[in-house]
């Protein structure tokens, strides 16, 4: 097979074709690629000069590197899972000359509008919205500029930030506030396991994404005084000896040199993610790697590279190099996946070429909770990922639980057994799961004590027994009085309970007024309630099929159902109702609950009469009716939309931290709706996993590259971008570095 890629095409190609494929007998044993230059045209005899089946490919100026590179590796023969070196070097010759000049139309400039253009749309569908400046200067309502804080560098506010343009940034005093000075890509993290991916590929500076927008100030916040519109940050002034870059720059406690300073705001922007969760399980600080950021992947690069090493040595015995080169990845879910993928990819491509004699000793074991891999997607996915890690020897170990992580083994049982047993390890990742930041329960303290006294139900929301901050459906922070707006994996977006409004519903069912709702009341004021309260449907489905009545119209309804109804205003949420495929706002999201579930549950509320209620054994419905609520899932895509939503809040100019002005602007504008786009995971060995709304599942090697061209484009940057792109190809032409730098 050749591949021709060609940045003008010739007068004698049909007008607007931009692809060209032209076959003929014969065969080649490795690939050709030839990318001509802007000013010469593709040979228009294309068809019938060269041997063996070819692809011509017409593209404008030097977007031709991106197609190469991806042709390069979809062309690219599967020999088996070894790939010899000399196969490689063989590649390398053959497509050296192309790479070269790759590098140089890559200077073009037709090359970066082309690619930014398709930046934009990648961006676009992964939720990143670039503002637009232009038009005339805009101020403030207030006719000041309101002081904005900004706690992070996530997702949510790198985002924000670059959703919101510099015109409407003009309007507001920023400042961004976070212990890391860049903007980490994490969805390519896992791909850093190994080098794959490399680290600085996937980072952007914070003050690229603010340039010309905010001001950054690079520390942590310790505290958030929700009285008097403070955050107190601090750093470390510097190091004890000058040539020392790796000291504690933020510090913990009071230690000398220790710088500490107050920020005022109005609005306050709190996006600074989760932690990982070790469940205070015995020796996982001490023993395991955790994997959320960069210094992680590279720590983890570097144990597995030391380790091989270690395993060379000719002291080493066979029990010695079964042990350190055996890797164990803690944790089912995409991270995970994605670590022990990468790790199968290094072993099978890189380890058996540079550590040929320890090829036998090499083993990867994941461990996991539950039955399935990836459970929150499609379970055809979580089938088909059992049956990659199988066939590439990964020890799937479902339904186990890390009881501790010794120096040199982990201890486990499986299920409820009490059983306990071992497993050797050289190397632990642990990606178990997330909790919420230790600020944040300082946060949810401030803000109990500014309502104390002032709003029950903001006190009772605030200590909700969730991980994260409680927020309503504009991501206003309850209890803030419109000054905190909490985003990713910080907040938890919730819909309005029904519990709080136990007294008012139960008084608008209880038209005799005799302190009690029979099943017939309690169907009719659900059946109304159900659009306002999503919750609530499942039971009004149930009643309405357990408990008949003759004045019932055509619909189903009686009169007091549909009073109720109107006064929760039924037709604003029709639209919802026909996203609710892919478009959700918090309130679809509501765990379903069986007809048999909902009766034993009524059932067990009704204490002193199986036929009616008095208002504390309907409280008590209500509380559990409330438990099927779900927020939305702590992931990239949400935290992006949800930065993306929030600068078109403030974009509106009418924002100052007042109560009254979040009333204007919320009155003026939808709640946030979360787009689902789907999800994906790398499954190893080129092939990765889509679970995509309405069309489904989608698995294997066409949907490897398909991942590696979302995540390469999907970028914040168009450096970013051409970074990745070029690392895919440097990875599969030469190899994984292994240099312990």
């Amino acid at each position: 097979q050749r591949t021709f890629v060609c940045s003008t095409p010739s007068p004698a190609m049909a007008a607007g074709s931009t692809a060209f494929v032209a076959s003929s007998g014969g065969h080649v044993a490795a690939p050709t690629w030839l990318a001509l230059s802007p000013h010469q045209h593709c040979p228009p005899q294309a068809s019938s000069s060269f041997v063996g089946p070819s692809v011509l490919v017409a593209t404008s100026g030097a977007a031709a590197t991106a197609v190469a590179a991806l042709l390069a590796l979809v062309a690219w023969p599967k020999r088996g899972r070894q790939r010899s070196w000399r196969a490689r070097k063989t590649a390398r010759k053959s497509i050296v000359a192309a790479v070269a000049a790759a590098a140089s139309a890559a200077k073009l400039s037709a090359f970066g509008r082309a690619f930014a253009l398709g930046a934009t749309v990648a961006g676009s569908v992964a939720g990143i919205k670039e503002g637009v400046d232009g038009g005339p200067p805009r101020t403030h309502k207030s006719g000041g500029k309101p002081k904005v804080v900004v706690l992070g560098s996530g997702w949510g506010a790198a985002t924000f930030m670059k959703g919101l343009s510099k015109d409407d940034a003009e309007m507001y005093d920023i400042k961004v506030i976070s212990p890391r000075n860049f903007f980490l890509y994490t969805p390519l993290l896992p791909a850093c396991t190994m080098g794959s991916v490399e680290e600085r590929s996937i980072v952007t500076p914070v003050r690229r994404l603010i340039e010309g927008k905010a001001e950054y100030l690079e520390a942590k916040c310790e505290s958030i005084d929700t009285v008097t519109k403070v955050v107190r940050c601090c750093r470390a002034g510097g190091p004890a000896r000058s040539n020392d870059v790796n000291y504690e720059r933020f510090p913990e406690g009071d230690v000398e040199g220790k710088l500490t300073f107050d920020v005022e705001y109005d609005i306050l922007i709190y996006a600074v993610g989760a932690q990982t969760n070790d469940f205070n399980t015995p020796g996982v600080k001490e023993n395991a790697f955790f994997f959320k950021e960069v210094q992680d992947a590279h720590k983890v690069r570097e144990k597995v590279t030391d380790l091989f090493e270690m395993a060379s040595l000719p002291t080493a015995t066979k029990e010695d190099r079964d042990r350190l080169l055996s890797f164990v990845v803690v944790g089912g879910g995409p991270t995970g996946v994605e670590v022990a993928a990468d790790l199968v990819d290094f072993a099978e491509r890189d380890a058996i070429d540079l550590y040929p004699k320890l090829r036998e000793h090499i083993k990867i074991t994941l461990i996991n909770t539950g039955d399935f891999l990836l459970s929150t997607y499609d379970q055809s996915i979580s089938k088909t990922c059992m049956e990659v890690f199988q066939e590439k020897g990964v020890d799937v170990m479902a339904r186990c639980q890390v009881v501790e992580v010794g120096s040199e083994e982990i201890k486990m049982k499986r299920g409820n057994e009490e059983e306990l047993f071992t497993l050797p390890y050289g190397c632990v990742v642990w990606a178990a799961g997330n909790k919420e930041h230790a600020l944040t329960n300082q946060l949810k303290a401030s803000l109990i004590e500014k309502n104390e006294g002032v709003s029950e139900l903001n006190v009772r929301s605030l200590k909700a027994p969730v991980r994260g901050i409680v927020t309503d459906e504009h991501l206003g922070v309850r209890g803030s009085g419109g000054s905190i707006f909490a985003l990713g994996d910080a907040a938890i977006v919730r819909h309005d309970r029904t519990e709080p409004f136990a007294a008012k519903l139960f008084k608008a069912a209880d038209l005799n007024g005799n302190g009690e709702l029979d099943l017939l009341e309690l169907r009719e004021l659900f059946t109304g309630a159900a659009d306002e309260f999503p919750q609530l449907k499942d039971y009004a489905d149930y009643l309405k099929e357990a408990v008949k009545d003759p004045s019932e119209d055509e619909s189903g309804k009686t009169g007091l159902a549909k009073v109720i109804a109107d006064a929760f205003l039924l037709q604003k949420l029709a639209f919802r109702k026909a996203l609710s495929l892919t478009k959700q706002q918090v309130g679809d999201r509501t765990k379903h609950q069986e007809k048999e579930a909902i009766a034993a549950e009524i059932d067990q509320v009704l204490e002193h009469d199986k036929s009616s209620m008095n208002f504390e054994e309907f409280r008590r419905l209500l509380e559990s009716v409330d438990k099927n609520l779900q927020p939305f899932p702590p992931t990239a895509q949400v935290a992006a939309q949800q930065g993306k939503y929030l600068a078109t809040l403030l974009a509106q100019g009418v924002l100052d931290g007042v109560q009254e002005s979040y009333a204007e602007t919320m009155g003026s504008e939808p709640v946030f709706s979360y787009f689902h786009k789907g999800s994906l995971a790398y499954l190893g060995g080129g092939s990765a996993a889509f679970d995509l709304p309405i069309i489904g599942a989608v698995t294997g090697p066409a949907a490897g590259v398909a991942w590696k061209l979302y995540e390469t484009s999907a970028q914040l940057s168009l450096k970013n971008a051409a970074l990745v792109g070029l690392d895919w190809v440097k990875s599969e032409i030469f190899g994984r570095d292994t240099s312990l730098i």
